[in-house]
């Protein structure tokens, strides 16, 4: 068996809400570097996340914007003023004996920074940032496929807060984890785009059965859940 984390809102809390600093840093380079207007920029990102699901995959199909620069920009901003250690977690990560893997939307280097500054760095086995899908990341299927394919027999258990992300890891057999602290940030972080995000969980947490198996606060209450985590993965 392997578990596979997510790493924004997941490995530390929602309410921290780093998501707003992230997504200034996505209109940033829409705005700064490729220069195009805060209204038009708005309107592509709505555009790409409903056809694309990420904006970084609606750049590189249609605008041919190098994936790495894109995240080194969105990235660059510091964590460590506003994420703490997570002593639970960290417990729990050097315990369980399975494979443990950081599976992100992000880069490698956001990754590592989000990783140490919760106190889990040395904890992670692997990491599967967007590069490492070969920038096609979740929900795309083929983001999972990449990753069982690096374990092949082994069940996955999948830990992640975007509704939206479950339903390609139910079909492949992984048992869900859902972390819904139920925050939601103040109106005024709510931009266009993050507006996406929080309608389409409103739009699947009704059918939230059909996809997640557990459903957690926080990441760290993980281990409380663990033994029928395993259980439910065996009978799969």
């Amino acid at each position: 068996m392997i578990l596979v984390l997510d790493c924004d809102n997941t490995l530390y809390p929602a309410s921290t809400n780093l998501m707003a600093l992230n997504d200034a840093g996505i209109a940033g380079y829409i705005t700064n570097v490729l220069g195009i207007p805060p209204a038009e920029a708005n309107k592509l990102r709505l555009e790409y996340l409903r056809k694309y699901g990420t904006t970084i995959a609606g750049l590189i199909a249609e605008r041919n914007v190098n994936p790495d620069e894109f995240m080194d920009y969105v990235h660059s901003y510091d964590v460590d003023s506003l994420l703490k250690p997570n002593p639970r977690l960290r417990e729990f990560l050097l315990v369980v004996n399975v494979p443990r893997i950081v599976f992100t939307s992000a880069n490698r280097a956001h990754t590592e920074k989000v990783a140490r500054a919760v106190g889990v760095h040395d904890c992670i086995d692997a990491i599967y940032d967007l590069k490492a899908v070969d920038y096609i990341g979740k929900p795309h299927p083929h983001a999972y496929e990449k990753i069982l394919a690096d374990f092949p027999g082994k069940r996955a258990v999948f830990v992640d807060d975007r509704m939206l992300n479950f339903p390609p890891a139910r079909k492949l057999g992984m048992v869900n984890v859902w972390v819904d602290e139920g925050y939601q940030p103040p109106p005024s972080d709510i931009t266009p785009a993050l507006s996406v995000f929080h309608d389409e969980t409103r739009s699947l947490v009704e059918r939230s059965s059909d996809c997640v198996d557990f459903t957690i606060r926080r990441i760290e209450e993980l281990a409380d859940i663990w033994p029928q985590v395993v259980e439910k993965a065996k009978a799969k």
